[in-house]
């Protein structure tokens, strides 16, 4: 049965792998936010009769919105039709 060996922590890796962890868990909540937000804002949407395209291809900092066969872009105001 094959034993495993443990070598002595160094204060630095203790440290990194206290970061790596406050990390980790940071992200997570990060995601879960994200989360939130986007079923919240696909359901207000819903609600307003506006869907949420692809990111938009002039500026890339904003979703493109879709109404009434017209897409635009609330960040730069590019718009198109579809």
């Amino acid at each position: 049965m094959p034993r495993h060996i443990r070598f002595p922590q160094t204060k630095r890796d203790r440290t990194v792998k206290a970061q790596l962890v406050a990390l980790n868990e940071r992200l997570e909540a990060m995601e879960q936010r994200h989360c939130l937000l986007r079923r919240t804002v696909e359901a207000l949407g819903r609600e307003n009769g506006v869907s949420v395209g692809s990111p938009c291809s002039h500026c890339e900092k904003s979703y493109m919105l879709i109404k009434n066969g017209h897409m635009y872009c609330p960040h730069c105001g590019h718009r198109r039709t579809m």
